[in-house]
């Protein structure tokens, strides 16, 4: 069963009776005519299909729902800016931070370029893990556990609209900065726990209303989302930077546990312990 939209300001005010999806419908729609673009054109200047655009554009009647990727594409190729078209979702929109200054984004890239030395270490170390775990557990495969860290260090996703991946970037930098689960942000937004996952994967396209009530648990102006201007990619950039920041703390813990797992394996496992240990007892 389909999750019930959760009651936002963006539910209440800009939903009722699709009022939004026949807002936004109707006026791409009259400044596609205005500008002397045809249907066929529109679609190849996007890369949204005839049959997707003739859809949107009956949307100024019915009011059916459309996804964020046709409307972003459509916004983009006709040149119109998000924020004009796409308003508020009513409830508090908070300013982003200041950027990092220079000094400490210098600090950060050299920080991350020595991670990555550590990327073969780790790998063999699942490897170690693997067989170790086969004593108990046969059926561990290491190189399925290497290809799914490998698949989980290139994060981009291939075959995804590129609004799509600049959307579930700058969501899941959001959502880390406010310091939340993903279960945190699907309660909040009344967003499906499944969906939160494959959005910030780039892996959905969801639609205008998902969009809507994710930015209005976010604080965020929703056209923020599928902004293409310099000005959002900057903040962006900054978001993501401070959301790895984030991240890379909350990891110390864990590694910690980790080198402590590490010691209690050898140290349990090792002919030497284990030959003290009952010559004490």
């Amino acid at each position: 069963m389909a999750k019930k939209p959760k009651e936002t300001q963006a539910n209440a005010r800009l939903f009722v009776d699709s009022l939004l999806y026949k807002r936004v419908s109707t006026e791409l729609t009259e400044h596609r005519k205005n500008i002397g673009l045809t249907v066929k054109r529109l679609s190849l200047i996007s890369g949204v299909t005839v049959t997707t655009i003739k859809y949107f554009e009956s949307s100024r009647e019915n009011g059916k729902g459309f996804s964020v990727g046709t409307v972003a594409g459509l916004i983009k190729a006709m040149k119109l800016d998000p924020m004009r078209v796409l308003p508020p979702h009513g409830g508090l929109i908070v300013d982003f931070p200041p950027k990092l200054t220079a000094s400490k984004v210098k600090l950060l890239l050299q920080s991350t370029e020595n991670l990555k030395t550590f990327k073969p270490q780790i790998l063999d170390l699942i490897r170690s893990l693997t067989d170790v775990a086969r004593v108990v557990k046969p059926d561990v495969d290491a190189a399925l556990a290497v290809f799914t860290a490998e698949e989980t260090y290139n994060v981009t996703p291939q075959n995804s609209l590129e609004s799509l991946i600049t959307f579930g970037r700058r969501l899941r930098s959001l959502r880390i900065l406010k310091d939340w689960s993903r279960a945190d942000l699907a309660n909040a937004a009344g967003v499906a726990l499944g969906s939160i996952f494959v959005i910030e994967a780039g892996m959905q396209n969801p639609s205008l209303q998902t969009l809507y009530q994710l930015a209005e648990a976010l604080n965020v102006h929703p056209a923020f989302f599928i902004r293409y201007d310099e000005v959002a990619a900057k903040q962006q950039i900054d978001l993501e930077r401070r959301a790895a920041s984030m991240i890379a703390g909350d990891q110390i813990s864990q590694v910690s546990d980790l080198l402590a797992t590490l010691e209690y394996i050898r140290r349990t496992t090792s002919p030497a312990e284990v030959l003290n240990d009952t010559q004490t007892k």
